[in-house]
């Protein structure tokens, strides 16, 4: 029969499952990000909601009844609950006192399922392989616990240890358990030294529609500090019921010296009375009065031995009789119209706070650094995309011809000072000219040490000349060479310094110059000698006379009196000489002016030219790798952004549902929860969530539409 509650509980589990999967995705998101994101209180934080949205929905989904047992170490709650299963739960009675929940429920087969907090699960068939398990991992988690202290940390398992146990759901054969669909739920002691265990708990079932027990043995039942945390917890359950575990076989000594029942054996409501009367602090006496809190005074131990073996031994049955009262209230409460009441109305109320937890946690500090870091990455993948554009129009520019254009540039300034070298030389040659006449060297020396000489020492002179103007343009900047404004601002963007390569290309220019060999200003062929009138009458002619004075003429190494070259020579063949030279001298300064101008600034512009490609190839590479990277980081802070994105609609979805849900069923009679449901007109919608998700290109959108689940009927 389909009751108003069985549709409540379809609507309610197809408006919170969605998201489920947004909340795992987010989390897995920061778990496989390629990068450090710095979410990890944001992951934890996500893992831990969905672990409680999960179990909000399917404790809502098989309108399960949540049992939580919690108390001190040692205080008898997994005897209670072999009572309560009427099964020997050997399987959770025998685990480490691990700080995390333990689920107990009915199945056929015997199940043991291990949840971290990472949300992975394992699954064991035995309990010995369960509790060396479970062993290992109680060192491991105080190992963490202890670095977290000397770190002056709290210690927040999501965070700082992922890896630890969240519960374990123990599931094996028990009868009562399967008729009454209850849970079983065996809570981490009060005062274990893993003290956030217990305020996990708190958290977890803020506003459950559960009920509670609390175990206290009879001997700290007058203990106050016993009751501190206790006290915490009265506001976050609708009953509770507080079982004070006695030992009936205890004894009292008395006046006479014999051994008498004790007090807890003989009259225990007597105990109880004295409990209330002096012990019982302001919020126990606050929850008693109200309904509740209600008390039990129980030998746990004869209890739990006459459920097993199903004996009402007379020795028994005082304990058995208390057993029965507290767990017809128990039954009771679990079956009536206030705990449906209770189950429907905090089930909304946990929902919207698990909603609001979400909600604070897409606004967490953490999330937005990853927006800030994902719009800074934006600016920076723009930015690169600029400079490689400028890269790559650069590559495209003809440096060749501009470092062409340097020679045009330059050969003012050449021609200038090649021709005040150029009036130097001329008057070295004169000079030297003139001194040959007053000096009896040959006129190989004169070739050889003085003339030639002269005109390499003005080829050195005026290269020289040249790489000075070169590097004085050069150093003034932009290497030497006049741009177009847009390629200049190309530059500045691919940040290539101009400059640097002119500098670079100046000191690549070969040190040792290969000057054109000057050969012979003057050959002693070309210079006329006068013949004497004996050489007219011996019928001597020019070429011998001119060998008997100088030597031959490609040989001319005889030393020349003075005042032979006066009389031989003389003025006309001075002039004859100058006229050489000055021919000489016109065609050797042309050619090196033009062959030092092209050399120098030739090289320097090939130079400078594959400085620039190089540097450009280079620039091309790192921005490509900077690029990559850049985007790379952007694709991983944008798949979790997304991710982001998904839950936030999924969440506004979810807070519109639970909305609905609350405006239809809040003014609902509590019996109408159990009546036969009329036909539902059409189930609450939800508004599908659509998120970007980023490409390579971020130009792509990929549309994500949530299928709602068919609703499934209660059992």
């Amino acid at each position: 029969m389909r009751t108003l509650l069985s549709h409540f509980c379809e609507s309610f589990e197809s408006v919170l499952r969605p998201i489920l999967e947004p909340l795992n995705g987010t989390a897995q998101a920061f778990e496989d990000s390629q990068i450090e994101l710095g979410g990890k209180e944001v992951r934890g934080g996500l893992l831990d909601l969905r672990h409680q949205v999960e179990g909000l929905v399917q404790k809502v989904a098989d309108q399960q009844a949540y049992v939580l047992l919690f108390g001190p170490l040692k205080s008898g709650k997994s005897t209670l609950m072999n009572a309560l299963s009427s099964t020997y739960v050997s399987e959770v009675s025998s685990l480490p006192a691990y700080p995390c929940m333990v689920y107990l429920s009915h199945a056929e087969d015997r199940e043991f399922d291990v949840t971290r907090y990472n949300g992975r699960t394992e699954r064991f068939s035995d309990p010995a392989s369960l509790y060396m398990y479970i062993n290992r991992a109680h060192v491991e988690l105080a190992e963490r616990l202890r670095a977290a202290d000397a770190r002056n940390e709290e210690f927040e398992p999501s965070v700082h240890y992922p890896e630890a146990i969240r519960k374990v759901d123990v599931r094996l054969p028990a009868g009562d358990l399967a008729r009454s669909g209850a849970v079983l739920v065996d809570t981490p002691g009060l005062y274990s030294r893993m003290k956030f265990g217990y305020d996990r708990m708190t958290r977890e079932f803020r506003d459950s529609a559960s009920c509670a027990i609390f175990i206290v043995k009879s001997d700290n039942l007058f203990l106050e500090q016993v009751f501190e945390e206790f006290e915490d917890l009265l506001q976050l359950f609708s009953r509770i019921f507080l079982v004070v575990n006695l030992d009936s076989t205890k004894t009292d000594l008395a006046h006479d010296g014999s051994l008498i029942p004790s007090l807890e054996r003989e009259d225990p409501l007597a105990l109880i009375d004295a409990f209330e009367s002096l012990a019982m602090s302001a919020p126990l006496k606050t929850a008693a009065e109200e309904g509740r809190l209600r008390i039990y005074p129980i030998d746990l131990l004869k209890a739990a031995s006459s459920r097993l073996k199903g004996s009402t031994s007379e020795d028994q049955a005082s304990s058995r009789a208390n057993f029965d009262v507290f767990l017809k209230d128990l039954t009771e409460y679990l079956n009536s119209t206030d705990y449906l009441v209770a189950f429907l109305g905090d089930s909304l109320r946990r929902a919207r706070h698990l909603m609001d937890d979400a909600a604070g946690l897409l606004e967490h500090e953490q999330v937005t650094a990853l927006r800030k870091g994902a719009e800074d990455l934006e600016g920076e993948r723009q930015d690169s995309q600029r400079r490689r554009h400028s890269v790559g129009r650069l590559v495209g520019y003809d440096w060749r011809q501009s470092f062409l254009d340097l020679e045009d540039k330059l050969s003012p300034s050449i021609r200038e000072r090649a021709k005040a070298a150029g009036v130097a030389t001329e008057r070295d040659l004169d000079s030297i000219l003139n001194r040959w006449f007053q000096c009896n060297d040959s006129f190989h020396t004169l070739i050889a040490d003085h003339l030639t000489p002269a005109f390499a020492k003005y080829q050195e002179t005026l290269t020289r000349f040249v790489q000075q103007t070169l590097s004085e343009e050069v150093l003034a900047g932009t290497a030497g060479i006049m741009l177009p404004t847009n390629v200049s601002a190309d530059l500045y963007a691919a940040g290539v310094d101009l400059s640097a390569i002119g500098r670079d290309a100046l000191t690549e220019i070969g040190k040792e110059i290969p000057y054109k060999n000057v050969g012979e200003p003057l050959l002693a062929g070309a210079i006329p000698i006068k013949r004497r009138l004996i050489d007219w009458f011996l019928l001597r002619g020019s070429s011998k006379v001119r060998t008997q004075i100088m030597g031959e003429d490609n040989q001319p190494t005889l030393r020349i009196p003075v005042e032979v070259k006066n009389k031989r020579i003389g003025a006309d063949g001075r002039d004859v000489m100058r006229q050489e030279l000055d021919r000489f001298k016109g065609r050797f300064f042309h050619e090196t002016v033009v062959r030092a101008h092209r050399h120098v600034v030739g090289e320097y512009g090939t130079a400078a030219v594959t400085n620039m490609e190089a540097t450009l190839k280079t620039r091309d590479m790192e921005l490509d790798q900077q690029l990559t990277k850049i985007v790379g980081d952007l694709m991983e802070h944008r798949k979790v952004l997304a991710h982001l994105t998904t839950l936030s609609n999924e969440l506004d979805s979810a807070v519109e549902g639970i909305a609905g849900l609350t405006e239809q069923y809040s003014d609902t009679e509590p019996t109408m929860l159990i009546q036969p449901a009329p036909p539902m007109e059409r189930p609450i919608e939800r508004t599908p969530a659509i998120s970007t998700i980023p490409t390579p290109e971020f130009e792509t959108q990929v549309q994500e539409e949530e299928t709602e689940d068919a609703p499934t009927e209660s059992l």
